[in-house]
């Protein structure tokens, strides 16, 4: 390195003092080092988080959807369902039931199990009531009888698909439904023959009860359980409710590694992203899911998520959390039947 200059007498203002080029080269080399530190950081941050909590959307993002006949996205539980807290509570309590498909048997051995009594008891059908099992039709008048409230199920949009076009094609479909025993010839040329069929057994009564069920059952906050939501497949982490793709919802088991929802296993499942994104968020904000739909995997718990279609149809059971007022917080159980294939 050069010695640095000699100066006689007062010395020179220090604005006017060089630094050796070296030293100029090594502040700069040091200065890019911190930049490039810097950048490296943020980036690895932002990589970390978007593939550990696989979200696919943004907060707020809008999510498109060609399913313009859907109007009833969103509902909200009236309050007077929620059980209570407390001293002075009832003994009222919510029933979320998993997939039914058509046994009406198995539902009614399970409510029977809890002693549910429509008087107090609210219950909650978590999507996939109909179709497969053997009395679709009798599934949907119980559950009308008492009062409950669902969500739509991948099954009943299916159905729901075939009793549009069947309406549209003005193919005859009693109200009350027919006793549909016999394979028939295709009523239109393309379509699902068993949906067909369901829907002329169902009959417009029925049908119009499922059309009337929601996508998104917002229950409402309950305290211990955070806010609470009913749907039948699974939500996309980070997209607010009214952004969702409502076939999204209905379908929803995986996330592929590009970010994008499956109805298979070949993806990381859903609820894993669910349950990071849920962590970045303040308590207040977290928000427990109820759903069915993932017959495969059978009972799920955790923190943010319960999944609860058990395979009742195929011979396995038939599962309901129960949720109950505390004396400073809700809890919930599981309760389940064997169900016969």
């Amino acid at each position: 390195m050069p010695a640095l200059p000699v100066y006689k007498g007062d010395a020179p203002p220090l604005h006017t003092i060089r630094k050796p080029a070296n030293d100029r080269r090594h502040m700069w080399s040091l200065r890019w080092y911190v930049a490039l530190l810097l950048v490296f950081s943020i980036a690895t941050y932002f990589i970390s988080f978007h593939h550990g909590s696989s979200t696919f959307h943004r907060m707020n993002d809008e999510v498109t959807t060609s399913r313009k006949d859907i109007k009833n996205m969103i509902q909200l539980l009236p309050s007077n369902f929620l059980p209570e807290t407390g001293k002075h509570r009832h003994n009222g309590r919510l029933v979320v039931v998993g997939d039914v498909h058509g046994m009406k048997h198995s539902l009614v051995s399970l409510l029977s199990k809890m002693d549910f009594n429509r008087k107090h008891d609210h219950l909650i059908l978590a999507g996939d009531m109909i179709s497969k099992g053997p009395d679709s039709k009798g599934v949907v008048d119980l559950i009308m009888k008492i009062g409950a409230t669902a969500v739509r199920g991948n099954h009943e949009d299916q159905v729901l698909i075939e009793y549009a076009r069947m309406t549209d094609a003005n193919v005859t479909i009693t109200e009350d439904g027919e006793d549909v025993t016999t394979d028939e010839e295709p009523l239109l040329s393309a379509g699902n023959h068993k949906d067909r069929k369901l829907v002329k057994a169902l009959g417009h009564k029925r049908l119009r009860w499922l059309k009337s069920c929601p996508i998104i059952l917002k229950v409402g906050e309950l305290e211990g359980m955070g806010n609470v939501i009913v749907v039948h497949a699974g939500l996309v982490p980070g997209v607010r409710l009214e952004k969702q793709d409502p076939e999204t919802v209905m379908n929803i088991r995986t996330i592929s590694k590009d970010g994008k929802p499956r109805d298979d296993h070949d993806g990381r499942p859903w609820t894993k992203a669910w349950h990071e994104y849920q962590k970045s968020l303040q308590m207040k904000d977290r928000t427990m899911v109820i759903y069915g739909h993932d017959a495969r995997l059978g009972l799920q718990e955790e923190k943010y998520s319960i999944g609860i279609d058990t395979r009742c149809q195929k011979g396995g059971k038939l599962t309901a959390v129960v949720i109950e007022g505390g004396f400073s917080v809700h809890k919930y159980h599981i309760v389940h039947v064997g169900c016969k294939a």
